[in-house]
């Protein structure tokens, strides 16, 4: 294959798995029952490890982050069982940023604005069905990756849009109503939200 045409080839692929991650993580803004409709696996976890790779597709080796978390608790989607665990791997289009010594040296540095995980961290992802190739993202980027930190039965929980409009229009539930319009709410309260909505 001549490089020219290699080179289309190439840049059909990384248009078409941005327009894809686009359209999958949509970054219109999403109440909580919008994201957990959107969502194929949602989990609380740990991440575990972070490595780079490649996926081919059309020809080509696209760049990827791939995100191994311990699932700590389910309740949406099926996960693979490692040594007596649950465990989730999430494949984003990216590269890690180098750079010895540096604090980003283990962040990706994404095609497109998705999430930084970072290992040892405790988040509840909404995970976005895998594309062809086996890539998937948070739903609505930033919107489905709520960080989770405090002490244990005392948990917040916020996405990397500040909770912004997670509620919205979801005031039927007594639960929703009590809670902030944006800003860390409470772990046990998201949790329960959820497992209303799945179930």
């Amino acid at each position: 294959m001549s490089r020219a045409r290699r080179n289309s080839c190439l840049l059909i692929v990384l248009i078409l798995g941005l327009s894809w991650a686009a359209q999958a993580a949509t970054v219109l803004q999403m109440n909580l029952e919008q994201m957990v409709g959107r969502s194929d696996r949602i989990f609380r976890g740990t991440v575990l490890d972070i490595h780079e790779g490649t996926v081919q597709a059309g020809g080509s080796a696209l760049p990827v982050v791939t995100y191994r978390v311990r699932v700590e608790e389910a309740f949406k989607g099926t996960f693979d069982q490692v040594k007596g665990m649950q465990v989730a791997e999430i494949k984003m289009l990216g590269k890690l940023k180098s750079g010895p010594g540096s604090a980003q040296a283990h962040s990706p540095a994404p095609l497109i604005d998705l999430p930084h995980l970072q290992v040892g961290h405790d988040y509840l992802l909404l995970v976005t069905p895998k594309s062809a190739i086996g890539l998937s993202t948070t739903v609505g980027l930033g919107q489905g990756c709520f960080q989770v930190t405090g002490k244990p039965g005392q948990e917040l929980a916020v996405n990397l849009n500040q909770n912004l409009g997670l509620l919205n229009g979801m005031g039927g539930s007594s639960l929703a109503a009590e809670e902030p319009a944006q800003g860390p709410m409470p772990y046990s309260v998201l949790a329960n939200l959820i497992r209303g909505i799945v179930d």
